[in-house]
């Protein structure tokens, strides 16, 4: 049995009196627990001298995960073994850990009632002259615990039980109690730590009164076991018993229930032989041995809610503190056994993807990490020079490169699945780079064996139905919408599938992402498409589903097809040469549907077996005469086809058709007569530009829900609406349309969205009956006038509600809108007041935006107990804001007054989860608004940037707030009193122009990044600074009068003049600048030199530089990666530059008299040098080295030179270069002369055209990344003049 050797160093200590016990029963026990694997620590005799104990002895106890106390005859006349006992007590059972008191030859009530040799030894110790009361009742009450604990009792009087028996029970017991060890996890773990946390979070280990079950789900091989194991060995000595049941699924299919509940009571309680008739008689077993103990038990691999009734049939089966942790593939039956805490495991990304599968392809930490890889695939001019010496080395070992691209391809294959990483890793190992190659082909077509048994498992498990919906999705249907799905399974099934697509979601065969797509793992993918390919490996006529466009295109024109064949649907463009025979074999074909193809000819035969009949392909086809597909249920019509082709078509009974489709097609004027297509739900006809008439068959269609017109430009008119069943209607972008059809009745009781956005030239809408309606969308109807008057202005579903841009609303009647979530009344310029809503209940109301609405004056009083998002930016007119009912807007996130300018005051309100409040250019608020309690905690942004007339802001509570912008406040007389000082987490202060300001109270300053304190002109004194500040990289002071800087506090300390008392005066800034990260300094006459590690950005613009001084300064940044040093009068760059190991860009422009450069910083990437106009040529020739440039992403701007001779071709003005290569793309270095300056905003274009793909580059434009091929650019320019 393996040791707790990863958290304690022993498993066990023994506490005895040694006189009594050390060479017999303590020896003998000693000797039993070791031959077990029980790690015991038995003390030497030589460490037990004096009365007290070691501090070896103590660490000892402290190092153990259980003590075993021998309480022999003459245990407490020793005053060391009971200091020992006391300290066991408070270190290994006061933190929860098993103490086990042994009874040797002494009766267990002499221990705890002090009688007979126990008492008599206390007495001794009484009687002692060195006793001590406190200490002796210390010891007392040691004795008194360990008496009340369960242990073992030996008494021998009779001799009726052998000590070697004895002993043999205390080893099971204490097998038992330590048992719980970590359990064997793969070597090489990535990408859990995150969800361990997770799900460590969701057992709540730290509650100890009730019994937690968590579900652990996901798809087959994406670590589900990995990751519980890791939990479980972090938890696992919190308990008294713990148990892995392993393959749950496997071991119950082969040995039966009864075996796992006989594994639980072996691991857990210890009964090895027990006998169990029935698995009722188990569970009864189970339920009376564990529900005192405090257990941890992990189920693996679960699939059917037998199992866990049979072994965790509910949470009072075990004891307070239990855990039971559960892996399956299947949500649902984690649901229908009430666990109600469940994680899905997500898979790897990118990054540990590729190290899991770089671990095992090479079997050690010294291969080339993800981070080179990155490194080689996106590296930039901003590189420190460690990592520019990393890269070189890596692009000078050929087979680097080479095993990238095989890990890349392995990584993208497996999606983030470790199953597959480790099987393609292990593959890998000891192979060549072609080798690699090949066994990733053959993985793309046919999946691995063990990955495609692993994963059809879950297929495996699924009723005959499910599996054919699967299989259906994973061929053909993946990342449609769900709805679509739903409907192409309803027709070629002829039944509704929701519940089986439920059963797929669950057991994490394919998930429906946030967009409502159906998606599904490339691998399962795989899996399902290999199990239709084994149908029929070498005939893909004799399929079921057909999707490769080269299986479809053979078939088609070789004719193979057959009855197996129940869709076709192609996942690419396909085009065909053939004689239009060959669906006539297809007797069963359900679903045919061709997004992009192209066909020699119209088919001459059309299977009548058709449900879902969808083709897109240019030209349209001719129908067929015979062709009558009684159970169509689904039709899209192509886009290049007229209502005429298909109006004889559809006067045929189509009793099935439930969706009928036009979108897009710009031969369409007039919708055909649908009359006889009596079940249709959903008719759309959307992007018909030419679209002019709709037939008045359409507003007759009793079971219709959907009904689609978007974007049909020409259309003028909808007829009459009777259409009692519509759910959806949506009208937007009908820009010609200008009255709402008439509605009979005026009832649309069962709509729930209706969209009309961008009817530009809609004035009215008749009034409505809307009961169901959920969302309204009136967004840019810029002629509506007034809004629909709404039956009983009942909208009580309504949760949505757009009407921004409505330029010509003038007024909104009163509303009912308790369901409301999202109001946008923004840019409605010509709105004269809030609509009025009953009761001023919009409770519900999450987001509000009324901005640009410059006629509202008011706002009235509402009830926004729900809001998170408040807009009032531009309101011009608005004077004031209501108060809110209760001044309650706990919930509210952000809140924007931007540039309300009449806007004097805002009600007090509670702002408790307040984010971003933007009080800017409100240039007439005199108060700032009250805050309840002052407390805005959860403030992160608060601009109140020229707020012209406000005078104060009173005290706050600002703990999280990180940007501060307070700007142009003219008036603004004091700085805002911050509770405790505390803006620890502040980044960005800007007041800027606070002309009145006098004074800034101290301020606890620890994140600042930027401080901009120009111009307060009245400022005399630079804040105190309370605690350190860990770094200001910016700090501005314009026409500010402060001399004096307190920055004892900055970390980390300046490195240059120090000053006790924490006060620096400095002309020209140099100490301050000296512990920043960047600074600028322009137009001073004389800079005094300064010393700085922490500087990484200098300006030192104008400065009139001088040769000496730059010889010496340099020196002195050590860290510094931008140096700009233009328009000054140096003449020589010198080689101290060269020490600059960090510098990536030197500006150097305007340097007129610089004539020298004589070194050039290793890690250079970016010069510019305009208007340098002494430069010699040799310093030009200098720069233009191929060596300089060879790594690529290197950017110079030199004035008047020539194309080096190193490149390969050159041309003129308005001339192209071309070139080939074969297999390896190669490295491309551009160079570019040009007779512009290149100004800051000015970047040149260089039009690169390759395998016909255009792109522009410009510098920073990383066109290998576009294209995945080994791209880098250098460029140069050549300023002013002739290009060479």
């Amino acid at each position: 049995m393996a040791s707790l050797t990863d958290r304690f160093k022993y498993d066990v200590f023994l506490s005895f009196r040694g006189e009594d016990t050390r060479h017999g029963f303590t020896g003998n026990l000693w000797k039993a627990l070791q031959d077990r694997g029980v790690n015991t620590f038995i003390d030497d005799e030589k460490l037990r001298k004096g009365e007290e104990i070691t501090l070896s002895l103590v660490k000892a106890i402290e190092d153990s995960n259980m003590a075993i106390v021998v309480l022999s005859k003459n245990y407490a006349s020793s005053s060391f073994c009971l200091q020992e006992l006391s300290t066991i007590l408070d270190c290994i059972k006061d933190k929860g850990r098993c103490v086990l008191p042994v009874f040797y030859l002494v009766d267990p009530s002499d221990v705890r009632k002090l009688k007979s040799c126990y008492g008599e030894a206390m007495m001794g110790h009484e009687m002692g002259s060195n006793s001590n009361i406190d200490l002796l009742q210390k010891w007392k009450n040691a004795l008194h615990q360990v008496a009340n604990l369960s242990g073992f009792h030996f008494k021998n009087k009779d001799r009726d039980e052998y000590e070697h028996v004895f002993i043999q029970k205390i080893v099971e017991q204490v097998s038992r109690e330590i048992i719980p060890v970590t359990l064997h996890v793969p070597d090489y773990l990535v990408g859990l730590k995150d969800q361990k946390l997770i799900v460590t979070s969701l057992l709540s280990v730290g509650s100890v009164d009730t019994v937690h079950m968590v579900g652990i789900h996901g798809t087959g091989g994406i670590g589900k076991t990995t990751l519980a194991l890791e939990v479980y060995n972090s938890i696992v000595h919190r308990f008294q018993g713990s148990c892995f049941l392993e393959k749950v699924r496997e071991n119950s299919d082969k040995n039966g229930l009864i075996y796992l509940q006989k594994i639980l009571l072996s691991e857990i309680v210890g009964e090895k032989s027990i006998e169990l008739p029935s698995v009722r008689q188990g569970i009864s077993i189970l339920q009376q041995r564990l529900h005192q103990k405090k257990v941890l038990l992990l189920l693996d691999d679960v699939d059917s809610e037998e199992q866990l009734q049979a072994i965790a049939g509910r949470s009072d089966w075990f004891g307070p503190g239990s855990r039971v942790i559960i892996t399956t593939r299947d949500k649902r039956l984690l649901t229908c056994h009430g666990v109600e805490s469940t994680y899905e495991v997500k898979g790897l990304n990118d990054k540990d993807a590729f190290e899991l599968v770089r671990w095992k392809a090479f079997k050690n930490e010294f291969s080339p990490s993800y981070n080179d890889f990155l490194l080689v695939q996106k590296h930039t001019g901003k590189l420190t020079a460690n990592k520019l010496l990393r890269l070189k080395t890596l692009k000078t070992e050929n087979k680097f490169s080479g095993y990238v691209h095989v890990l890349e391809r392995a990584v993208a294959y497996a999606s983030g699945l470790p199953l597959a990483l480790e099987v393609i890793g292990s593959h890998f190992f000891n192979k060549t780079i072609e080798q690699c190659k090949c066994a990733l082909d053959r993985y793309e077509r046919v999946p691995d064996k063990k990955i495609q048994t692993t994963l059809q498992l879950s297929f495996d498990a699924l009723q005959e139905e499910e599996k054919s919906v699967f299989l259906d999705i994973a061929c053909c249907f993946k990342l449609y919408k769900l709805t679509r799905v739903e409907q192409i399974l309803h027709a070629h099934h002829g039944d509704i599938m929701k519940d089986h697509i439920n059963v797929l979601v669950e057991k994490s065969l394919i998930k429906i992402n946030e967009f409502g797509d159906v998606t599904l793992h490339d691998l399962v993918e795989d899996m399902g498409k290999e199990i239709v390919r084994q149908e029929s490996p070498e005939d893909p006529g004799k399929r079921s589903r057909l999707w490769a466009s080269k299986d479809i295109i053979q078939v088609l024109e070789e004719n193979t097809g057959t009855s197996k064949i129940e869709i076709i649907c192609p996942n690419s463009r396909i085009e065909v040469e053939w004689d239009g025979e060959a669906f006539k074999k297809m007797e069963n074909l359900r679903t045919l549907i061709i997004i992009d193809g192209k066909f020699t000819e119209s088919p001459k035969h059309l299977p009548n077996s058709l449900r879902v009949f969808a083709h897109f392909q240019n030209p349209s086809w001719d129908l067929p005469s015979e062709f009558y597909p009684k159970k169509l249920a689904i039709c899209n019509i192509p886009s290049d086809s007229t209502s005429f082709e298909w109006g004889d078509f559809f006067k045929k009974k189509f009793k099935n058709i439930r969706v009928l489709n036009f979108d897009g097609n710009k031969f369409l004027t007039r919708t055909p007569d649908v009359s006889g297509l009596v079940h249709l739900e959903e008719f759309s006809f959307q992007d018909c530009e030419n679209l002019i008439t709709v037939d008045d068959s359409v507003g007759l269609l009793g079971k219709l829900k959907t009904l689609r017109a978007m974007c049909c430009i020409k259309l003028r008119r909808i007829p009459p609406l009777k259409l009692a069943s519509l759910e959806e209607l949506d009208l937007s972008g009908c820009s010609c349309l200008e009255s709402f059809p008439p509605v009979v009745d005026g009832l649309l009781g069962k709509l729930k969205t209706m969209s009309l956005r961008s009817c530009i030239k809609l004035r009215s809408i008749p009034p409505l009956k809307l009961t169901s309606l959920e969302k309204f969308d009136l967004s840019h109807c810029f002629s509506l006038e007034t809004f629909p008057l709404v039956v009983d202005s009942f909208l009580g579903k309504l949760k949505t509600l757009l009407v921004q841009s409505c330029h010509s609303l003038r007024s909104i009647p009163p509303l009912k809108l308790d369901s409301l979530e999202t109001l946008d009344l923004s840019h409605c310029y010509s709105l004269e007041s809030f609509p009025p809503v009953v009761d001023g209940l919009v409770d519900k109301l999450k987001t509000m935006s009324v901005r640009n609405c410059i006629k509202i004056k008011i706002i009235p009083p509402l009830v926004l107990a729900s809001l998170e998002e408040l807009d009032l930016s531009n309101c011009t007119s608005l004077e004031s804001f209501s108060p809110v009912v209760d001044g309650l807007m706990d919930k509210l996130k952000i809140m924007n007054f931007r540039s309300c300018i009449n806007l004097r005051s805002i009600p007090p309100l509670k702002l408790d989860s307040l984010e971003k409040l933007d009080l800017s250019n409100c240039y007439s608020l005199e108060s700032f608004p009250p805050v309840v309690d002052g407390f805005l905690g959860k403030l992160k942004t608060l601009l109140v940037t020229s707020c012209h007339n406000l005078r104060s802001i009173p005290p706050l509570k600002l703990d999280s707030l990180e940007e501060l912008d307070l700007s142009c406040c003219y008036s603004l007389e004091s700085f805002p009193s911050v509770m405790d000082g505390l803006l620890d987490k502040l980044k960005f202060l800007n007041i800027e122009h606070c002309i009145m300001l006098r004074s800034i109270p101290p301020l606890r300053l620890t994140s600042l990044e930027k401080f901009n304190l120009s111009y307060c002109l009245s400022l005399k004194s630079f804040p105190k600074i309370l605690g350190e500040i860990r770094n200001i990289p910016g700090l501005l002071l314009y026409e500010t009068p402060i001399k004096a800087f307190p920055f004892r506090n900055l970390t980390p300390p300046p490195t240059s003049y120090p000053c006790k008392c924490g006060i620096a005066q400095f002309p020209n800034r140099v100490v301050a600048m000296s512990m920043l990260a960047e600074f600028t300094i322009m137009g001073e006459g004389k800079v005094i030199p300064m010393q700085s590690s922490h500087v990484e950005y200098i300006c030192l613009r104008s400065c009139e530089l001088s040769d000496e001084y730059l010889s010496t300064s340099l020196m002195l940044f050590a860290n510094v990666k931008e140096l700009h040093l233009t328009n000054n009068h140096f003449t020589v760059l010198p080689k101290s530059i060269e020490k600059c190991h960090f510098l990536w860009r030197l500006v150097l422009d305007d340097c007129e008299e610089l004539q020298e450069i004589k070194g050039i910083p290793p890690c250079l990437r970016m010069l510019s040098a305009l208007n340098c106009q002494s430069l010699t040529s040799s310093s030009k020739s200098k720069l233009l080295n191929q060596d300089l440039h060879e790594d690529g992403n290197t950017w110079f701007r030199l004035p008047r030179a020539k194309i080096p001779e190193w490149f390969d071709h050159q041309c003129s003005e308005g001339l192209s270069i071309s070139l080939w290569f074969r297999n390896k793309f190669p490295d491309i270095l551009l160079c570019v002369g040009s007779p512009l300056t290149w100004f800051p905003n000015h970047q040149h274009r260089v039009r690169v055209i390759i395998n016909g793909n255009t792109f522009f580059y410009t510098y920073g434009l990383n066109i290998g990344s576009s294209l995945k091929k080994n791209v880098s650019f250098t460029s140069f320019s050549y300023e002013n003049g002739k290009v060479q």
